[in-house]
Parts: structure tokens; sequence; C-alpha cells
């Protein structure tokens, strides 16, 4: 079993004040910071066979999930990391994984990293048209921010699967991201609840979602409550209607909930 070591988790202090940016207000963005939860989260995960899956691993932050992920055999672990003191952590990680993380400087919210990503020397050879099955050999997987910017990416991605596009316009790919505590309500609520919205009324029609491990707010910076929720998209697409019409109509839907369905739709 391979076996990357993983180097000593900073404290929150020490996270907060290495990785906060000049000048910024906040805190750095939300990290997995425990690399046991990160491999008993794959074990819920259940990949069948890790040797042959490629991942393309968002915001990987300190990389525990990451190192999780090549640790439990992945076959090579694409990271994305725009962040300059991330960046930097994970470009060590990736040395000492003997090629099999390899980091690229992108953000995972630009629609160019998408298309950069379909070039040959990255996902280029997996192009797979095939949605009778689930593509073998390509995980799409990442740690969500905790901030508008989180919840708008994961809209965003629920909309590709629908419309094949971005990583999804490469094949039938499973999804497993860690999310915040709302945005796992927003993200998986069902008919009649409160946190119903545009984005779970979409990802309920085109994908199986499943809840998969929470991590506890102790396991990560800050600490907050994350979810590992998993998304396998259906094989047919049940929005018939044309992507446009139907966004019109969710928009007015929810903009203008307490007025009959007459004045909302017109």
């Amino acid at each position: 079993m391979r076996h990357i070591p993983f180097p000593k988790i900073p404290s929150l202090a020490e996270w907060n004040s290495k990785f906060r940016t000049k000048s910024a207000l906040v805190a750095p963005r939300a990290t997995l910071a425990n690399v046991n939860i990160a491999e008993q989260a794959l074990k819920k995960l259940n990949i069948k066979r890790p040797q042959d899956v490629t991942a393309v691993d968002l915001y990987p932050g300190l990389g525990a999930w990451t190192l999780g992920m090549a640790n439990a055999g992945f076959k090579h672990i694409f990271t994305l990391e725009n962040n300059p003191k991330y960046a930097k952590w994970m470009g060590d990680r990736a040395k000492e994984s003997d090629g099999v993380i390899e980091l690229v400087k992108k953000d995972g919210y630009d629609w160019e990293t998408y298309l950069e990503l379909k070039q040959p020397e990255y996902l280029g050879k997996f192009a797979d048209n095939d949605w009778s099955r689930v593509h073998p050999n390509l995980l799409f997987t990442g740690t969500l921010p905790k901030s508008a910017k989180g919840e708008q990416l994961l809209a965003q991605f629920a909309s590709c699967i629908s419309n094949r596009m971005a990583m999804h316009s490469i094949g039938r790919i499973q999804t497993a991201f860690w999310m915040p505590e709302q945005l796992y309500q927003k993200f998986t609520a069902p008919p009649g609840s409160t946190a119903r919205c545009k984005m779970s009324i979409i990802i309920e029609a085109c994908a199986d979602v499943e809840s998969i491990y929470v991590a506890e707010p102790e396991d990560m910076f800050p600490h907050t409550p994350y979810h590992l929720v998993n998304a396998i998209p259906f094989p047919q697409k049940k929005i018939t209607a044309q992507w446009d019409v139907f966004e019109y109509v969710l928009k007015h839907l929810f903009v203008m909930q307490r007025q009959p369905l007459s004045k909302m739709i017109k």
C-alpha cells in the first residue's frame, strides 16, 4: 500500500496566521484538517478500483483529503489550487508523492479551467460519451468554500450535469464534494422544506445524491461541520424542456413565491 507522509497539521491559530493572505479580514478558505477523517470518509465512499481512477480535486487547502486519496491507491490526482499559500503547501505535497499528485494552479470557479482540463495532457484521453455507465476512471471531488462562491459553484455544477458541460462534457462522472452545513441543507432540501431552492430542484432532477460522511467542527479549519456528499448523474436527462425556459420558470417560482402562479409566469 502506498504511503505518502503527511506533515504535522498546524494548530488552528497557526493555520489562521500562516495561510491568511495579506490584508485579509476573514480566515483562510476552509480545509479538512484531519487525515484520519479523510481515510474514514474514503472507506464510506467505497471507490471500487481506486488504482484505475484519476481524481480532479478542487480547493485542497492543507491537502488532507488529497493525501487520503493518494494513500488509498488513486492512480493520479489533479489538485486545483489557486491560493498562493495553499498552492505552495500542496506543491510540497506533490513533490513527495512520486508523481501521483499533480498541482494545477487554477481556480475551479473559472470556466477556462475546464476547457484546459480537457486537453490531452490532463483529461482529454478520458472523454467518454457513453452515459449508460458511470465513468470508471474519473472522480470529481474537492472542498467547497464556505461562502457565496461555494454556493454559486455548486449550483453551476448541478446545471452542468444536466447540460453535460464542463467536467460532464467528458462523461457521466461521479462527484463527491465536501460542503458546509448550510449549503448541504440547501443542496439536499426535499419538497416542502424551507431550504428548498433552485439548486436542490435541479440536482434532484439530474443525479442520485447521498450524504456519505460528516466531519465534525474540530476536524475542519475553521471549526465548522462539513458534509461529504456523493452525486451520481442519471443516465437519462429528466429535464426535457429547453434549459432557458426551465431556468426562467424556476427563477420566477422562487423570486415571487407569494404571488399566484399566473403572475409568476407570463
